[in-house]
Formats: structure tokens, sequence, C-alpha cells
């Protein structure tokens, strides 16, 4: 049996053996209880989705004692392998992840398992926040700026999007706090973030720096976000950090907020084009309606989201009439799929043969360090992100992140583990900032049940494909740095794409090797599906807030621009209604 099978049977025996630890609620206690809900029930504000969006939106708008709040979520607690950081393998592919798969193109992909692409969605209270990679970054101001230009909005662009990015953080790093970067976050926010600094970064970020790249304390910044360096990570008191604890957990004892766990929005009630509920289908099989005297906020993901307003009769009239399912609103949603495509290269490096650390699962697995790099020396915002990976000789780890997170198939994650035989291994994480491509998002049917059809459009723009393998070339000059050509290190042969040299091979690379960074956005696009202040187009009282909402993808990690975006979002529905904040 090869290592990656091996790899993964034991993962499997690993999951199946936490989920008798799952039956014991270990984590229930940082979030309020579970809410039973019956129906015919009314309140103010109906949630959709408890993860960071919902998250936010659950706090904020129950601040206000007099405001009755329903949060529905379709999991329930995460598990204590969410919690401990060192964990974060473990939880693709079990009851806490939605399980999407994309439909296979045969073009891209086509080195992972099956050819599809395992579109990783937490379910669970902090969703996606809960079983994420825990990288914290703004976007650069670049981004915000697009998006005020394509909404022909100024409230979207970096001026006023920046202190709605600070007031969901608690910074807690002592380095940045007392530096020129502590002006650029938050320190009263329910999201605590601090870095990692690790000894086994020094050597890399000097290679990095050799090559002309910028080393800096933090990325966050009013110009640029170009530069190499340790990231922030959600990360703090030993545990992940997301929406769910820190937003969700100082909400723990309001009466008027009601959070229901395993609880489904399978519709959106509309009468007269005016949202006035949702028909939930709960754990036990049962169907309820319940009702919201103000506003239904959908905030359930990039996939799942257009999926429920598609089911609620809500997107392209074609399709939905196809499906027998009566047209509220012509709307594209489910369009502009966006992700950040990506590539995984490993450099086998030094030779190690030091005895293990042992690990510790309440830190970061292994030493980390991002770099977002321009293309154009006079481009100030960047091309691609690579996030890199130190791993010691021997490293199961990497077997679990290639088969069981990326899941590359077992061939190629062989060979990547083969490298690591006494020697340690860089494992670099390479993915295009803002991409031209697009997917799409449709209903396999009007069962709210099945799983969508989901195209992810990757390098149907060939654009993408050309930047991409042009970013790999780049990065690949790094073998020609001081330290890596003094511990003799190369880059780690998988057997594809041989015989091609220079571009050709990058861009063949690129193609064979293309995964996801997770970043599903766009789906409910502002401009398109949603007006700027996150409102449906045609349908009273029913609002999109999460990734979905957004018009053009962000320069890194998308978590912060989620909370971002519902931060402004609960300013305007307080605003809208005359709520005190």
């Amino acid at each position: 049996m090869s290592a990656a099978a091996a790899t993964l049977g034991t993962i499997q025996t690993v999951q199946t053996a936490l989920t008798v630890l799952h039956t014991l609620a270990l984590t229930a206690w940082h979030f309020p209880s579970d809410c039973p809900i019956s129906n015919d029930s009314s309140y103010d504000f109906i949630i959709i989705g408890g993860g960071t969006a919902g998250s936010v939106l659950a706090n904020r708008l129950s601040a206000n004692e007099n405001i009755k709040v329903l949060l529905l979520e379709t999991g329930g607690y995460a598990p204590l392998e969410s919690e401990l950081p060192g964990l974060f393998p473990l939880l693709p592919n079990t009851v806490y992840d939605f399980n999407f798969t994309s439909v296979n193109d045969k073009y891209t992909a086509q080195n992972l398992q099956n050819g599809q692409i395992e579109l990783t969605q937490g379910k669970m209270l902090g969703g996606s926040a809960a079983n994420h990679h825990m990288i914290h970054v703004q976007g650069d101001p670049h981004d915000y700026d697009q998006w005020a230009k394509i909404l022909d909005d100024d409230t979207w662009s970096y001026k006023n999007v920046q202190p709605y990015l600070k007031r969901q953080e608690n910074l807690t790093d002592p380095g940045l706090l007392d530096s020129k970067y502590s002006q650029l976050h938050g320190t009263n926010g329910f999201l605590k973030v601090a870095r990692d600094e690790q000894l086994a970064n020094i050597n890399y970020l000097e290679a990095f720096k050799e090559l002309g790249h910028k080393i800096v304390e933090d990325v966050s910044s009013e110009t640029s976000s170009l530069g190499f360096n340790e990231p922030l990570l959600y990360v703090a008191d030993g545990i992940r950090q997301t929406g769910a604890v820190g937003y969700l957990g100082a909400a723990q004892a309001r009466k008027n907020l009601c959070v229901a766990l395993f609880s489904t929005a399978t519709k959106i009630l509309i009468k007269d084009g005016v949202a006035v509920g949702v028909q939930v289908l709960t754990s036990d099989g049962k169907t309820s309606k319940l009702y919201a005297k103000k506003e239904v906020i959908v905030s359930a993901g990039a996939i799942n989201s257009p999926k429920l307003l598609m089911l609620s009769g809500i997107g392209p009239k074609t399709h939905l009439e196809s499906l027998g399912i009566k047209v509220v609103a012509d709307l594209p949603v489910g369009q502009n799929f966006m992700d950040h495509p990506s590539a995984v290269v490993v450099y086998q490096m030094e030779a190690n043969t030091d005895p293990l650390p042992a690990a510790n699962p309440h830190d970061f697995p292994v030493p980390i360090t991002t770099g977002y790099v321009a293309l154009d020396s006079k481009q100030l915002y960047p091309d691609y992100q690579v996030i890199n990976l130190v791993f010691p000789h021997d490293a199961t780890a990497l077997l679990q992140l290639c088969a069981n997170v990326f899941k590359y198939t077992n061939e190629v994650c062989d060979k990547f583990f083969a490298a690591t035989s006494g020697r340690s291994t860089l494992f670099v994480v390479y993915n295009l900032m803002t991409p031209k491509s697009r997917g799409e998002i449709k209903l396999a049917s009007a069962n709210p049940t099945d799983q969508p059809l989901i195209y992810t459009g990757t390098f149907t723009n060939k654009d993408d494909l050309d930047l991409m393998a042009r970013g790999l070339e780049n990065f690949n000059r790094v073998l020609n740095t001081t330290y890596f050509k003094s511990v003799d290190a190369s880059l780690v042969d998988v057997g594809i794409c041989s015989g091609l040299s220079d571009l050709k091979f990058w861009e063949c690379y690129a193609l064979e090797m293309s995964a996801t960074m997770w970043h599903y956005a766009g789906t409910c696009s502002m401009g398109s599906v949603l007006d700027t202040q996150l409102r449906v187009k045609g349908v009273e009282n029913l609002r999109v807030v999460d990734s979905s909402a957004m018009p053009m993808q962000v320069s890194g990690n998308i978590n912060a621009a989620v909370g971002m975006i519902a931060e402004r979002a609960s300013d305007f529905i307080l605003d809208t209604w005359n709520i005190s904040h």
C-alpha cells in the first residue's frame, strides 16, 4: 500500500474514533445553547448560516435587547479537532464538511483524486472559519478600491472599509502592537490574531529578500500589501479563533438571540415581492415555517447562498423554469463564481535527521511564511500569493495535507513524501490573486437536499493560465539563492510535464496540479444580484451577506473581508430600521 493511501486510511480511523468525543459536545460551553424552534414563530431578523458573517450579524443585531434574532445553522457545534489548530487536516470529509465537489471539466485538476476539486466548506458553528487554515489578511487596498469603481459607490473603497476591517480584530501580537502597523489593526474586536514567529523561517525570509522581495512585519498597508512575512493567524489562547468563538461567545447570555442548530433553510418565503420568512428542515425531518418581521439575511456562503436563492425562485429565469421553479426575480444568481486557483510545489531542502519535535496541537502545526508578489515592478498590488510551510524529515503531516486537504492523487503525494526521507521540505501553496476566469453554480434539481452543480471555470480565461505559469517560474528563482544552493535544494519531480521546459513546463504544471484555495466568492455579487447595501434586487427585506456578495476577489485569504462585509452590513441594517447601535 502506498504511503498516501495508508495515511488516508489512518485519518479515516482517527475520524471515526473522534466521533465518540463528538457526542460529548466538548466545545459547546463557548456558545449560546441550542435553541428549539416551533412552527409559525416570528423574529425581527432571521439569519441563515452560522459562519463568520452570520456570527457577526447575530452579535451586532442582538446587541439591542428589544430586537429578537434567530440564527439558523445546518450543522452543530464545532468539534474539538476544530479548536486545536494542529489538527485541521482531520476536518475535511467529515460530518463537519458539506463535502461539495466540482464537476470534472476533464481539463483542470486532473492530478486530484477523481479529477474533481473537493470544495470543503464548514458545516458547523463558525462555518469555514472552523476548518480553514487560519491565515488572517485584510486584503490589498487596490481590491476594495476596485470594488468601489465597479459598483460606482465609494462605500466600498479601502478608505471606507478599513474601519470595518479593524472593528473585528483584537490584535494580540506584542511586536505589531509596538510598531507602525498597529494603527491599521483593531484591539477591541472579537477575533484575536497574532503571529507565530519561528527560527526555521529566517533562512527562507533571507532567500526571498535576496530575490529583491520586501520582508515586512505585516502585509497590512494603506498603499500596498506586497512583501513576505510571518503572517497573522487566527490562533490565540491555544485555540482556533472563529467568528462563532468570538462573536457568538460574547452573545452567549442574550435571551433575545436564538441559535438553532441542525436547522436547514430550504426556501425563503416571499409574498408579493417581500421576504417574510423561511421554511426550515430540522434534523428530526420536520418542516417549519418561521417568520421575519423585518428582514431575512442569507449568510450561507458562496455555494449555499445562491442555492437557497434559486430554490426560492431568485435566479436565472431559464434555469429555474427548466426545474419547475416559479421565478420571483430573474437575476444572475450562481454566476460570477470566483476562487483563487492554486498549485502545490514542493522543494527538497537540507539533510535532516534530528529527532522529530513533539507536536503541540494548540499551535499552528509547522513554521509558516506568506508572500505577495507583483510580476511588474511598477505594480503595487499582488499577482500571486505563496504560503510556505516548512516540514521536518519523514513528515507524515505533509502527507495528511497533500492527501486529505488538497486531495492530490496517491501517486503525487507519495512522490512528495519520498522527498522528506532524511530531508526537510518546503511545501509551497501558490495561488493567483485576482483571476479573470469565472465559474457557475447551478441547481441539480428542485430538491433542497441535492448537492448543487459547481463548475469552477478554472483557467477558462487563458490569461489566468499564462499569469499562473509566469508566477510559478518567477517564484522558482528561489533555487538560485544562496541558502537554497547551500543545502542543495531541488524541485520535487512528480512525474508530470516531462520533456517541457521554462514557461511551457510551468503552464503544464499549473494546469495538471490545479486545485482550490477554498476562497469561493461572487455568486450573488453586488452590482448584478445585490445593490451596494447587499439587498437582493427586486425582493424587499432580503439581503445576502457573505463572500458571495463580492464583485471581485480579494488578494489573499478571504475571512477578514467576509467579516468586514458583515460588520458593514450590520450598520446598514440597523440604520435601515432606526435601531440604535
